[in-house]
């Protein structure tokens, strides 16, 4: 497994319950600035189940056992239009100090300074790689009491411009075959491009994956440059 896949990470809350301490569904990311990191979903998964984000327990990697800590909120406030889609991000800042002293793992995150290329350079037909946890993968170990998030690596193929401001459109091609993309919000969206020729193929992050149906197989997604806009606007004002 490549470690950026572990970038993606599954959306979890933690409540007092007699049978589970952990529930939730949905897809999420780590990216980071030189300044910070920080954790991106599609605000509506939390919305749609409930989720309040003081409940959020996001894990830095695969085998980590503490949560990460947050210090900081930012979300787009939505207009009077339809065409609010862009909109649909919420995102957390990591507490790096708090981490730093009681984070278990390493903290995997695409370096967006790097590593980003904004979906709007995306020509038609491009390869793209769609990677989250779609909730027909889960299930639940009665023995140990856990929920287990599976995540899937997609295969896609970019079919060019949505119908709503800064977002985009692709089409599922993988030979993982799912009933439904349920879960899959707020995943990331990569291209791999090799930039020069005496380089290996560089896995860049396009967008975040808002909706679509596996019966047709299309699925729309926002582009990384709102998320960059997001991030400039706080980092430059702070």
């Amino acid at each position: 497994m490549s470690s950026f896949e572990e970038i993606s990470r599954p959306v979890i809350f933690e409540y007092n319950h007699a049978k589970f301490n952990y529930w939730g569904k949905g897809s999420s990311f780590l990216i980071a600035t030189s300044k910070n990191y920080y954790w991106v979903t599609a605000a509506h998964v939390l919305a749609n189940i409930g989720g309040n984000p003081k409940s959020l327990r996001i894990f830095p990697s695969d085998n980590s056992k503490i949560s990460l800590p947050f210090n900081e909120q930012y979300t787009i406030n939505k207009g009077s239009t339809d065409d609010d889609d862009h909109k649909d991000i919420f995102m957390l800042r990591i507490d790096l100090t708090d981490f730093d002293s009681s984070g278990d793992a390493p903290l995997i995150a695409q370096d967006i300074e790097q590593g980003i290329l904004p979906a709007e350079q995306l020509e038609p037909d491009d390869e793209l790689w769609v990677i989250g946890y779609p909730s027909e993968s889960n299930f639940i170990d009665y023995d140990n009491r856990e929920i287990k998030n599976t995540r899937s690596v997609l295969r896609a193929i970019y079919q060019g411009r949505s119908i709503s401001d800064h977002c985009h459109k692709l089409i599922i091609d993988s030979s993982i075959k799912l009933e439904s993309y349920d879960g899959l919000s707020g995943c990331p969206v990569f291209h791999m491009k090799q930039l020069n020729s005496n380089e290996q193929a560089k896995t860049l992050l396009v967008g975040m994956l808002l909706r679509g149906t596996a019966l047709s197989g299309i699925v729309h997604f926002v582009s990384s440059s709102v998320i960059v806009n997001i991030i400039n606007s706080t980092e430059n004002s702070a």
